[in-house]
């Protein structure tokens, strides 16, 4: 009949249905989940996922690393980033192992915090390269202004030395005129007078 259909259907999916739901344990939000809805708790297993094993780390920032293509490293420097990424976040979770016992507050960190990290990584390389290729930018123009200013000086410096005799005529003829002028200044005084 069509209602045991339906039973036999009804219990396959029972037993057959997983559904997959993944929440962070950090804050308020998760506490008023359960709360809102117990049946998260009492009717369903709940897999506390422990922190990634250093190779996992190793392997995700590897990934992630690579992925960024302003980072233009070696092999021996990238390892060293990728050693430098895993070394702070067991740092950190060290340190928040060390606050919980001497403050008894928590602090999580979760892969998502490792990938934040790894995320923030990716964009202070992105604003350093972008500051560095300005700052390149901005030396290069200002090499090239005092290139042009140093060949400007050398051709003032030729025109002068160009127009040197004249300039020293001209001096002369100043002088000439100067001590003619003196001379018609003592005449036309001793005239007047």
């Amino acid at each position: 009949t069509k209602a045991n259909m339906m039973a036999i259907y009804t219990k396959r999916v029972r037993n057959n249905i997983h559904t997959v739901l993944c929440m962070s344990p950090i804050g308020e939000v998760f506490r008023a989940r359960l709360r809102q809805f117990p049946s998260l708790v009492t009717c369903s297993t709940i897999d506390w996922f422990s922190e990634w094993p250093t190779e996992a780390l190793q392997s995700v920032a590897n990934a992630f690393l690579e992925e960024i293509p302003e980072l233009e490293a070696g092999p021996a420097i990238m390892k060293a980033l990728v050693e430098m990424c895993v070394s702070i976040h067991q740092t950190v979770a060290i340190k928040s192992l060390q606050y919980r016992r001497e403050l008894s507050r928590y602090n999580y960190i979760t892969p998502k915090s490792y990938l934040d990290l790894l995320s923030l990584f990716s964009v202070l390389i992105a604003i350093k390269i972008q500051t560095l290729t300005t700052d390149k930018n901005r030396m290069k123009q200002g090499l090239d202004k005092l290139l042009r200013t140093a060949e400007d000086v050398l051709k003032m410096q030729e025109e002068l030395e160009s127009m040197s005799p004249l300039l020293e005529e001209a001096a002369h003829d100043t002088v000439t005129t100067m001590e003619k002028i003196k001379a018609d200044t003592t005449i036309a005084e001793e005239t007047r007078k």
